[in-house]
């Protein structure tokens, strides 16, 4: 099955009976699949290659020639290193996915979670390469929890792991300290500001398991480092990381 059919198929069985396009609110036609058209499907900033090696940001054309020493990294993988083995992105954080995701996150539109997962689910089958044992979400702090309603992150996760056929628990990583917002934060006050703040509940579940960790935007890898961290301290034998959207880093 081509990567349109795939796409197409799982829409029509998450996402049902939708007949607007989610970005444009046009009436979708017989054929083009569901949630969402050819047109938005057309324009959607999809990342493409050259990516960073590690975190999978979009490069610079520069920093893929193999006679650099840092050759296929970006500036900030460069820097320092990460917990993770890799991450993947499946769109640069801009122009409509900016505002499907804040359209799901603060606005309500739940439904939102299993039309953007479609396309994380894709990413990880047909794209990444990875062996998953179990997946898990970046997890809430139970104030920001009953405040948004629902964990942005569970919902893609738990998608993703029902349409690849992979084992989720929404449960075996919790956040324990409820963070001040990271929004002006760099790197390394991010993960400052992150430091402790996850916790492993079941050792048990992660033992000696290949994890992949979801989470709906990367920015500096801060978030998913520290989460890694907690894994891996509990025992898990590697964590890759799917998020939706990531920023360029030139």
């Amino acid at each position: 099955m081509g990567a349109r059919l795939f796409m197409d198929f799982i829409l029509g069985l998450v996402y049902p009976g939708s007949l607007y396009c989610v970005l444009c609110e046009d009436m979708l036609m017989p054929g083009t699949g569901l949630g969402i058209c050819d047109a938005c499907r057309a324009v959607l900033p999809f990342i493409h290659p050259p990516l960073c090696k590690i975190c999978g940001k979009p490069l610079d054309q520069s920093r893929c020639l193999e006679d650099q020493p840092e050759a296929g990294l970006c500036p900030d993988c460069i820097e320092d290193s990460h917990s993770f083995i890799r991450a993947a992105s499946v769109f640069e954080y801009a122009s409509g996915i900016q505002k499907l995701i804040y359209r799901y996150k603060y606005k309500g539109e739940y439904g939102l979670g299993a039309v953007l997962s479609v396309f994380m689910a894709e990413t990880l089958a047909r794209q990444t390469g990875w062996s998953i044992d179990l997946v898990v979400p970046v997890p809430l702090h139970p104030n920001r929890l009953k405040k948004r309603g629902f964990n942005q992150s569970a919902v893609l996760s738990s998608h993703i792991a029902a349409m690849c056929g992979i084992e989720h628990s929404e449960t075996v990583l919790c956040r324990s300290l409820d963070t001040p917002t990271q929004t002006k934060l760099g790197r390394h006050g991010r993960k400052e500001n992150l430091r402790d703040a996850f916790c492993v509940r079941d050792k048990s579940k992660i033992d000696g398991k290949t994890l992949l960790l979801v989470d709906d935007v990367y920015t500096t890898g801060a978030t998913a480092d520290c989460c890694t961290d907690a894994l891996m301290g509990e025992g898990a034998a590697g964590v890759y990381v799917l998020t939706l959207a990531t920023g360029r880093n030139v």
